[in-house]
């Protein structure tokens, strides 16, 4: 998401500075223009110094696995707070927070629980600064690693995925995210709102919608196979047990199942889109061509 952001931004002649863990591995995806600064959350050195002189500051970053709820909630939530925290001490004006759906659903899962105090974190220490959360639901898309195995998956005949028949999803192409917050960072979306984005479809998608969305790229229509819950959920609980005995963080916890077989991820909050200054370009079906297209040619998946 952020390399994203970050070619956006750029390409609008926005002077842009990042936070990353690693320069050698993310700076490369970076326009030569960036300021590129190496930290995490944590280094209040790092964070003073990627706010300093800053008048908008967008938030992306987060943990989706950790190996417990309080590490959650150490690098989402407090996280957030140390970031708000400095921009507030450098005089910025607007602060945009990169959010989740997950976070109307604090008691799923450490997840979504660490996603909601952070949005009243965000609501509740920004002081003068402008603010505003963003809550993509799903989001897919070129480069983005954890949506991967969906897209693998939905370029088989026989798609096995997680989930139920009456499920619903909504979901949004990383590049329309990037414009979004780009339009929210320029100050063109009102503040002081939590807002929810998706691709414009209304209803979301149901599984059998997403594989014939996929279809029109493939050829065929993948049949798709949802696993049972509790197989999902035994799954679950064991890598929370191995999470813990190894303090690895598992991305596959029982909290975690308990999102997959969520029947109800469709955005239904103040939606982005209404403001009219940023409009979504991709439905999941061309989405979906675009992201298998970029996972071959960089060899995430073989050609077809």
């Amino acid at each position: 998401m952020g390399s994203h952001l970050v070619r956006r931004l750029a390409a609008r002649d926005h002077e842009v500075t990042a936070l990353v863990r690693d320069r050698s591995r993310l700076s490369k995806k970076f326009p030569a223009s960036t300021v590129v600064v190496e930290g995490a959350l944590d280094d209040m050195q790092a964070v003073d110094k990627l706010v300093g002189g800053a008048e908008v500051v967008v938030h992306v970053a987060g943990a989706i696995k950790a190996v417990d709820a309080a590490q959650f909630m150490q690098v989402n939530a407090q996280g957030t707070g140390a970031v708000v925290d400095a921009a507030r001490r450098a005089g910025v004006a607007r602060f945009v927070h990169v959010s989740s759906l997950a976070a109307r659903e604090p008691a799923l899962s450490a997840y979504c629980a660490s996603k909601a105090e952070a949005e009243a974190i965000v609501a509740g220490t920004a002081g003068g600064m402008e603010w505003m959360c963003i809550r993509p639901p799903a989001v897919y898309g070129p480069g983005d690693r954890a949506t991967l195995p969906l897209v693998q998956q939905l370029s088989r005949r026989h798609a096995i995925l997680t989930g139920t028949h009456d499920q619903r999803i909504s979901l949004l192409h990383v590049d329309d995210l990037a414009r979004g917050l780009v339009a929210a960072s320029e100050g063109l979306v009102q503040d002081g709102i939590v807002y929810e984005a998706d691709d414009a479809t209304s209803g979301g998608y149901s599984w059998r919608d997403v594989a014939r969305a996929a279809g029109q790229t493939l050829g065929f229509t993948p049949r798709v196979h949802l696993l049972p819950r509790l197989i999902v959920q035994m799954a679950g609980i064991a890598g929370g047990m191995l999470a813990s005995t190894t303090g690895r963080a598992q991305i596959l916890t029982a909290g975690k199942a308990r999102e997959l077989y969520h029947r109800d991820w469709v955005i239904n909050g103040q939606r982005l889109d209404a403001t009219g200054h940023w409009q979504p370009r991709m439905k999941f079906a061309e989405g979906f061509a675009d992201t298998l297209r970029w996972y071959t040619a960089h060899g995430w998946l073989p050609d077809r």
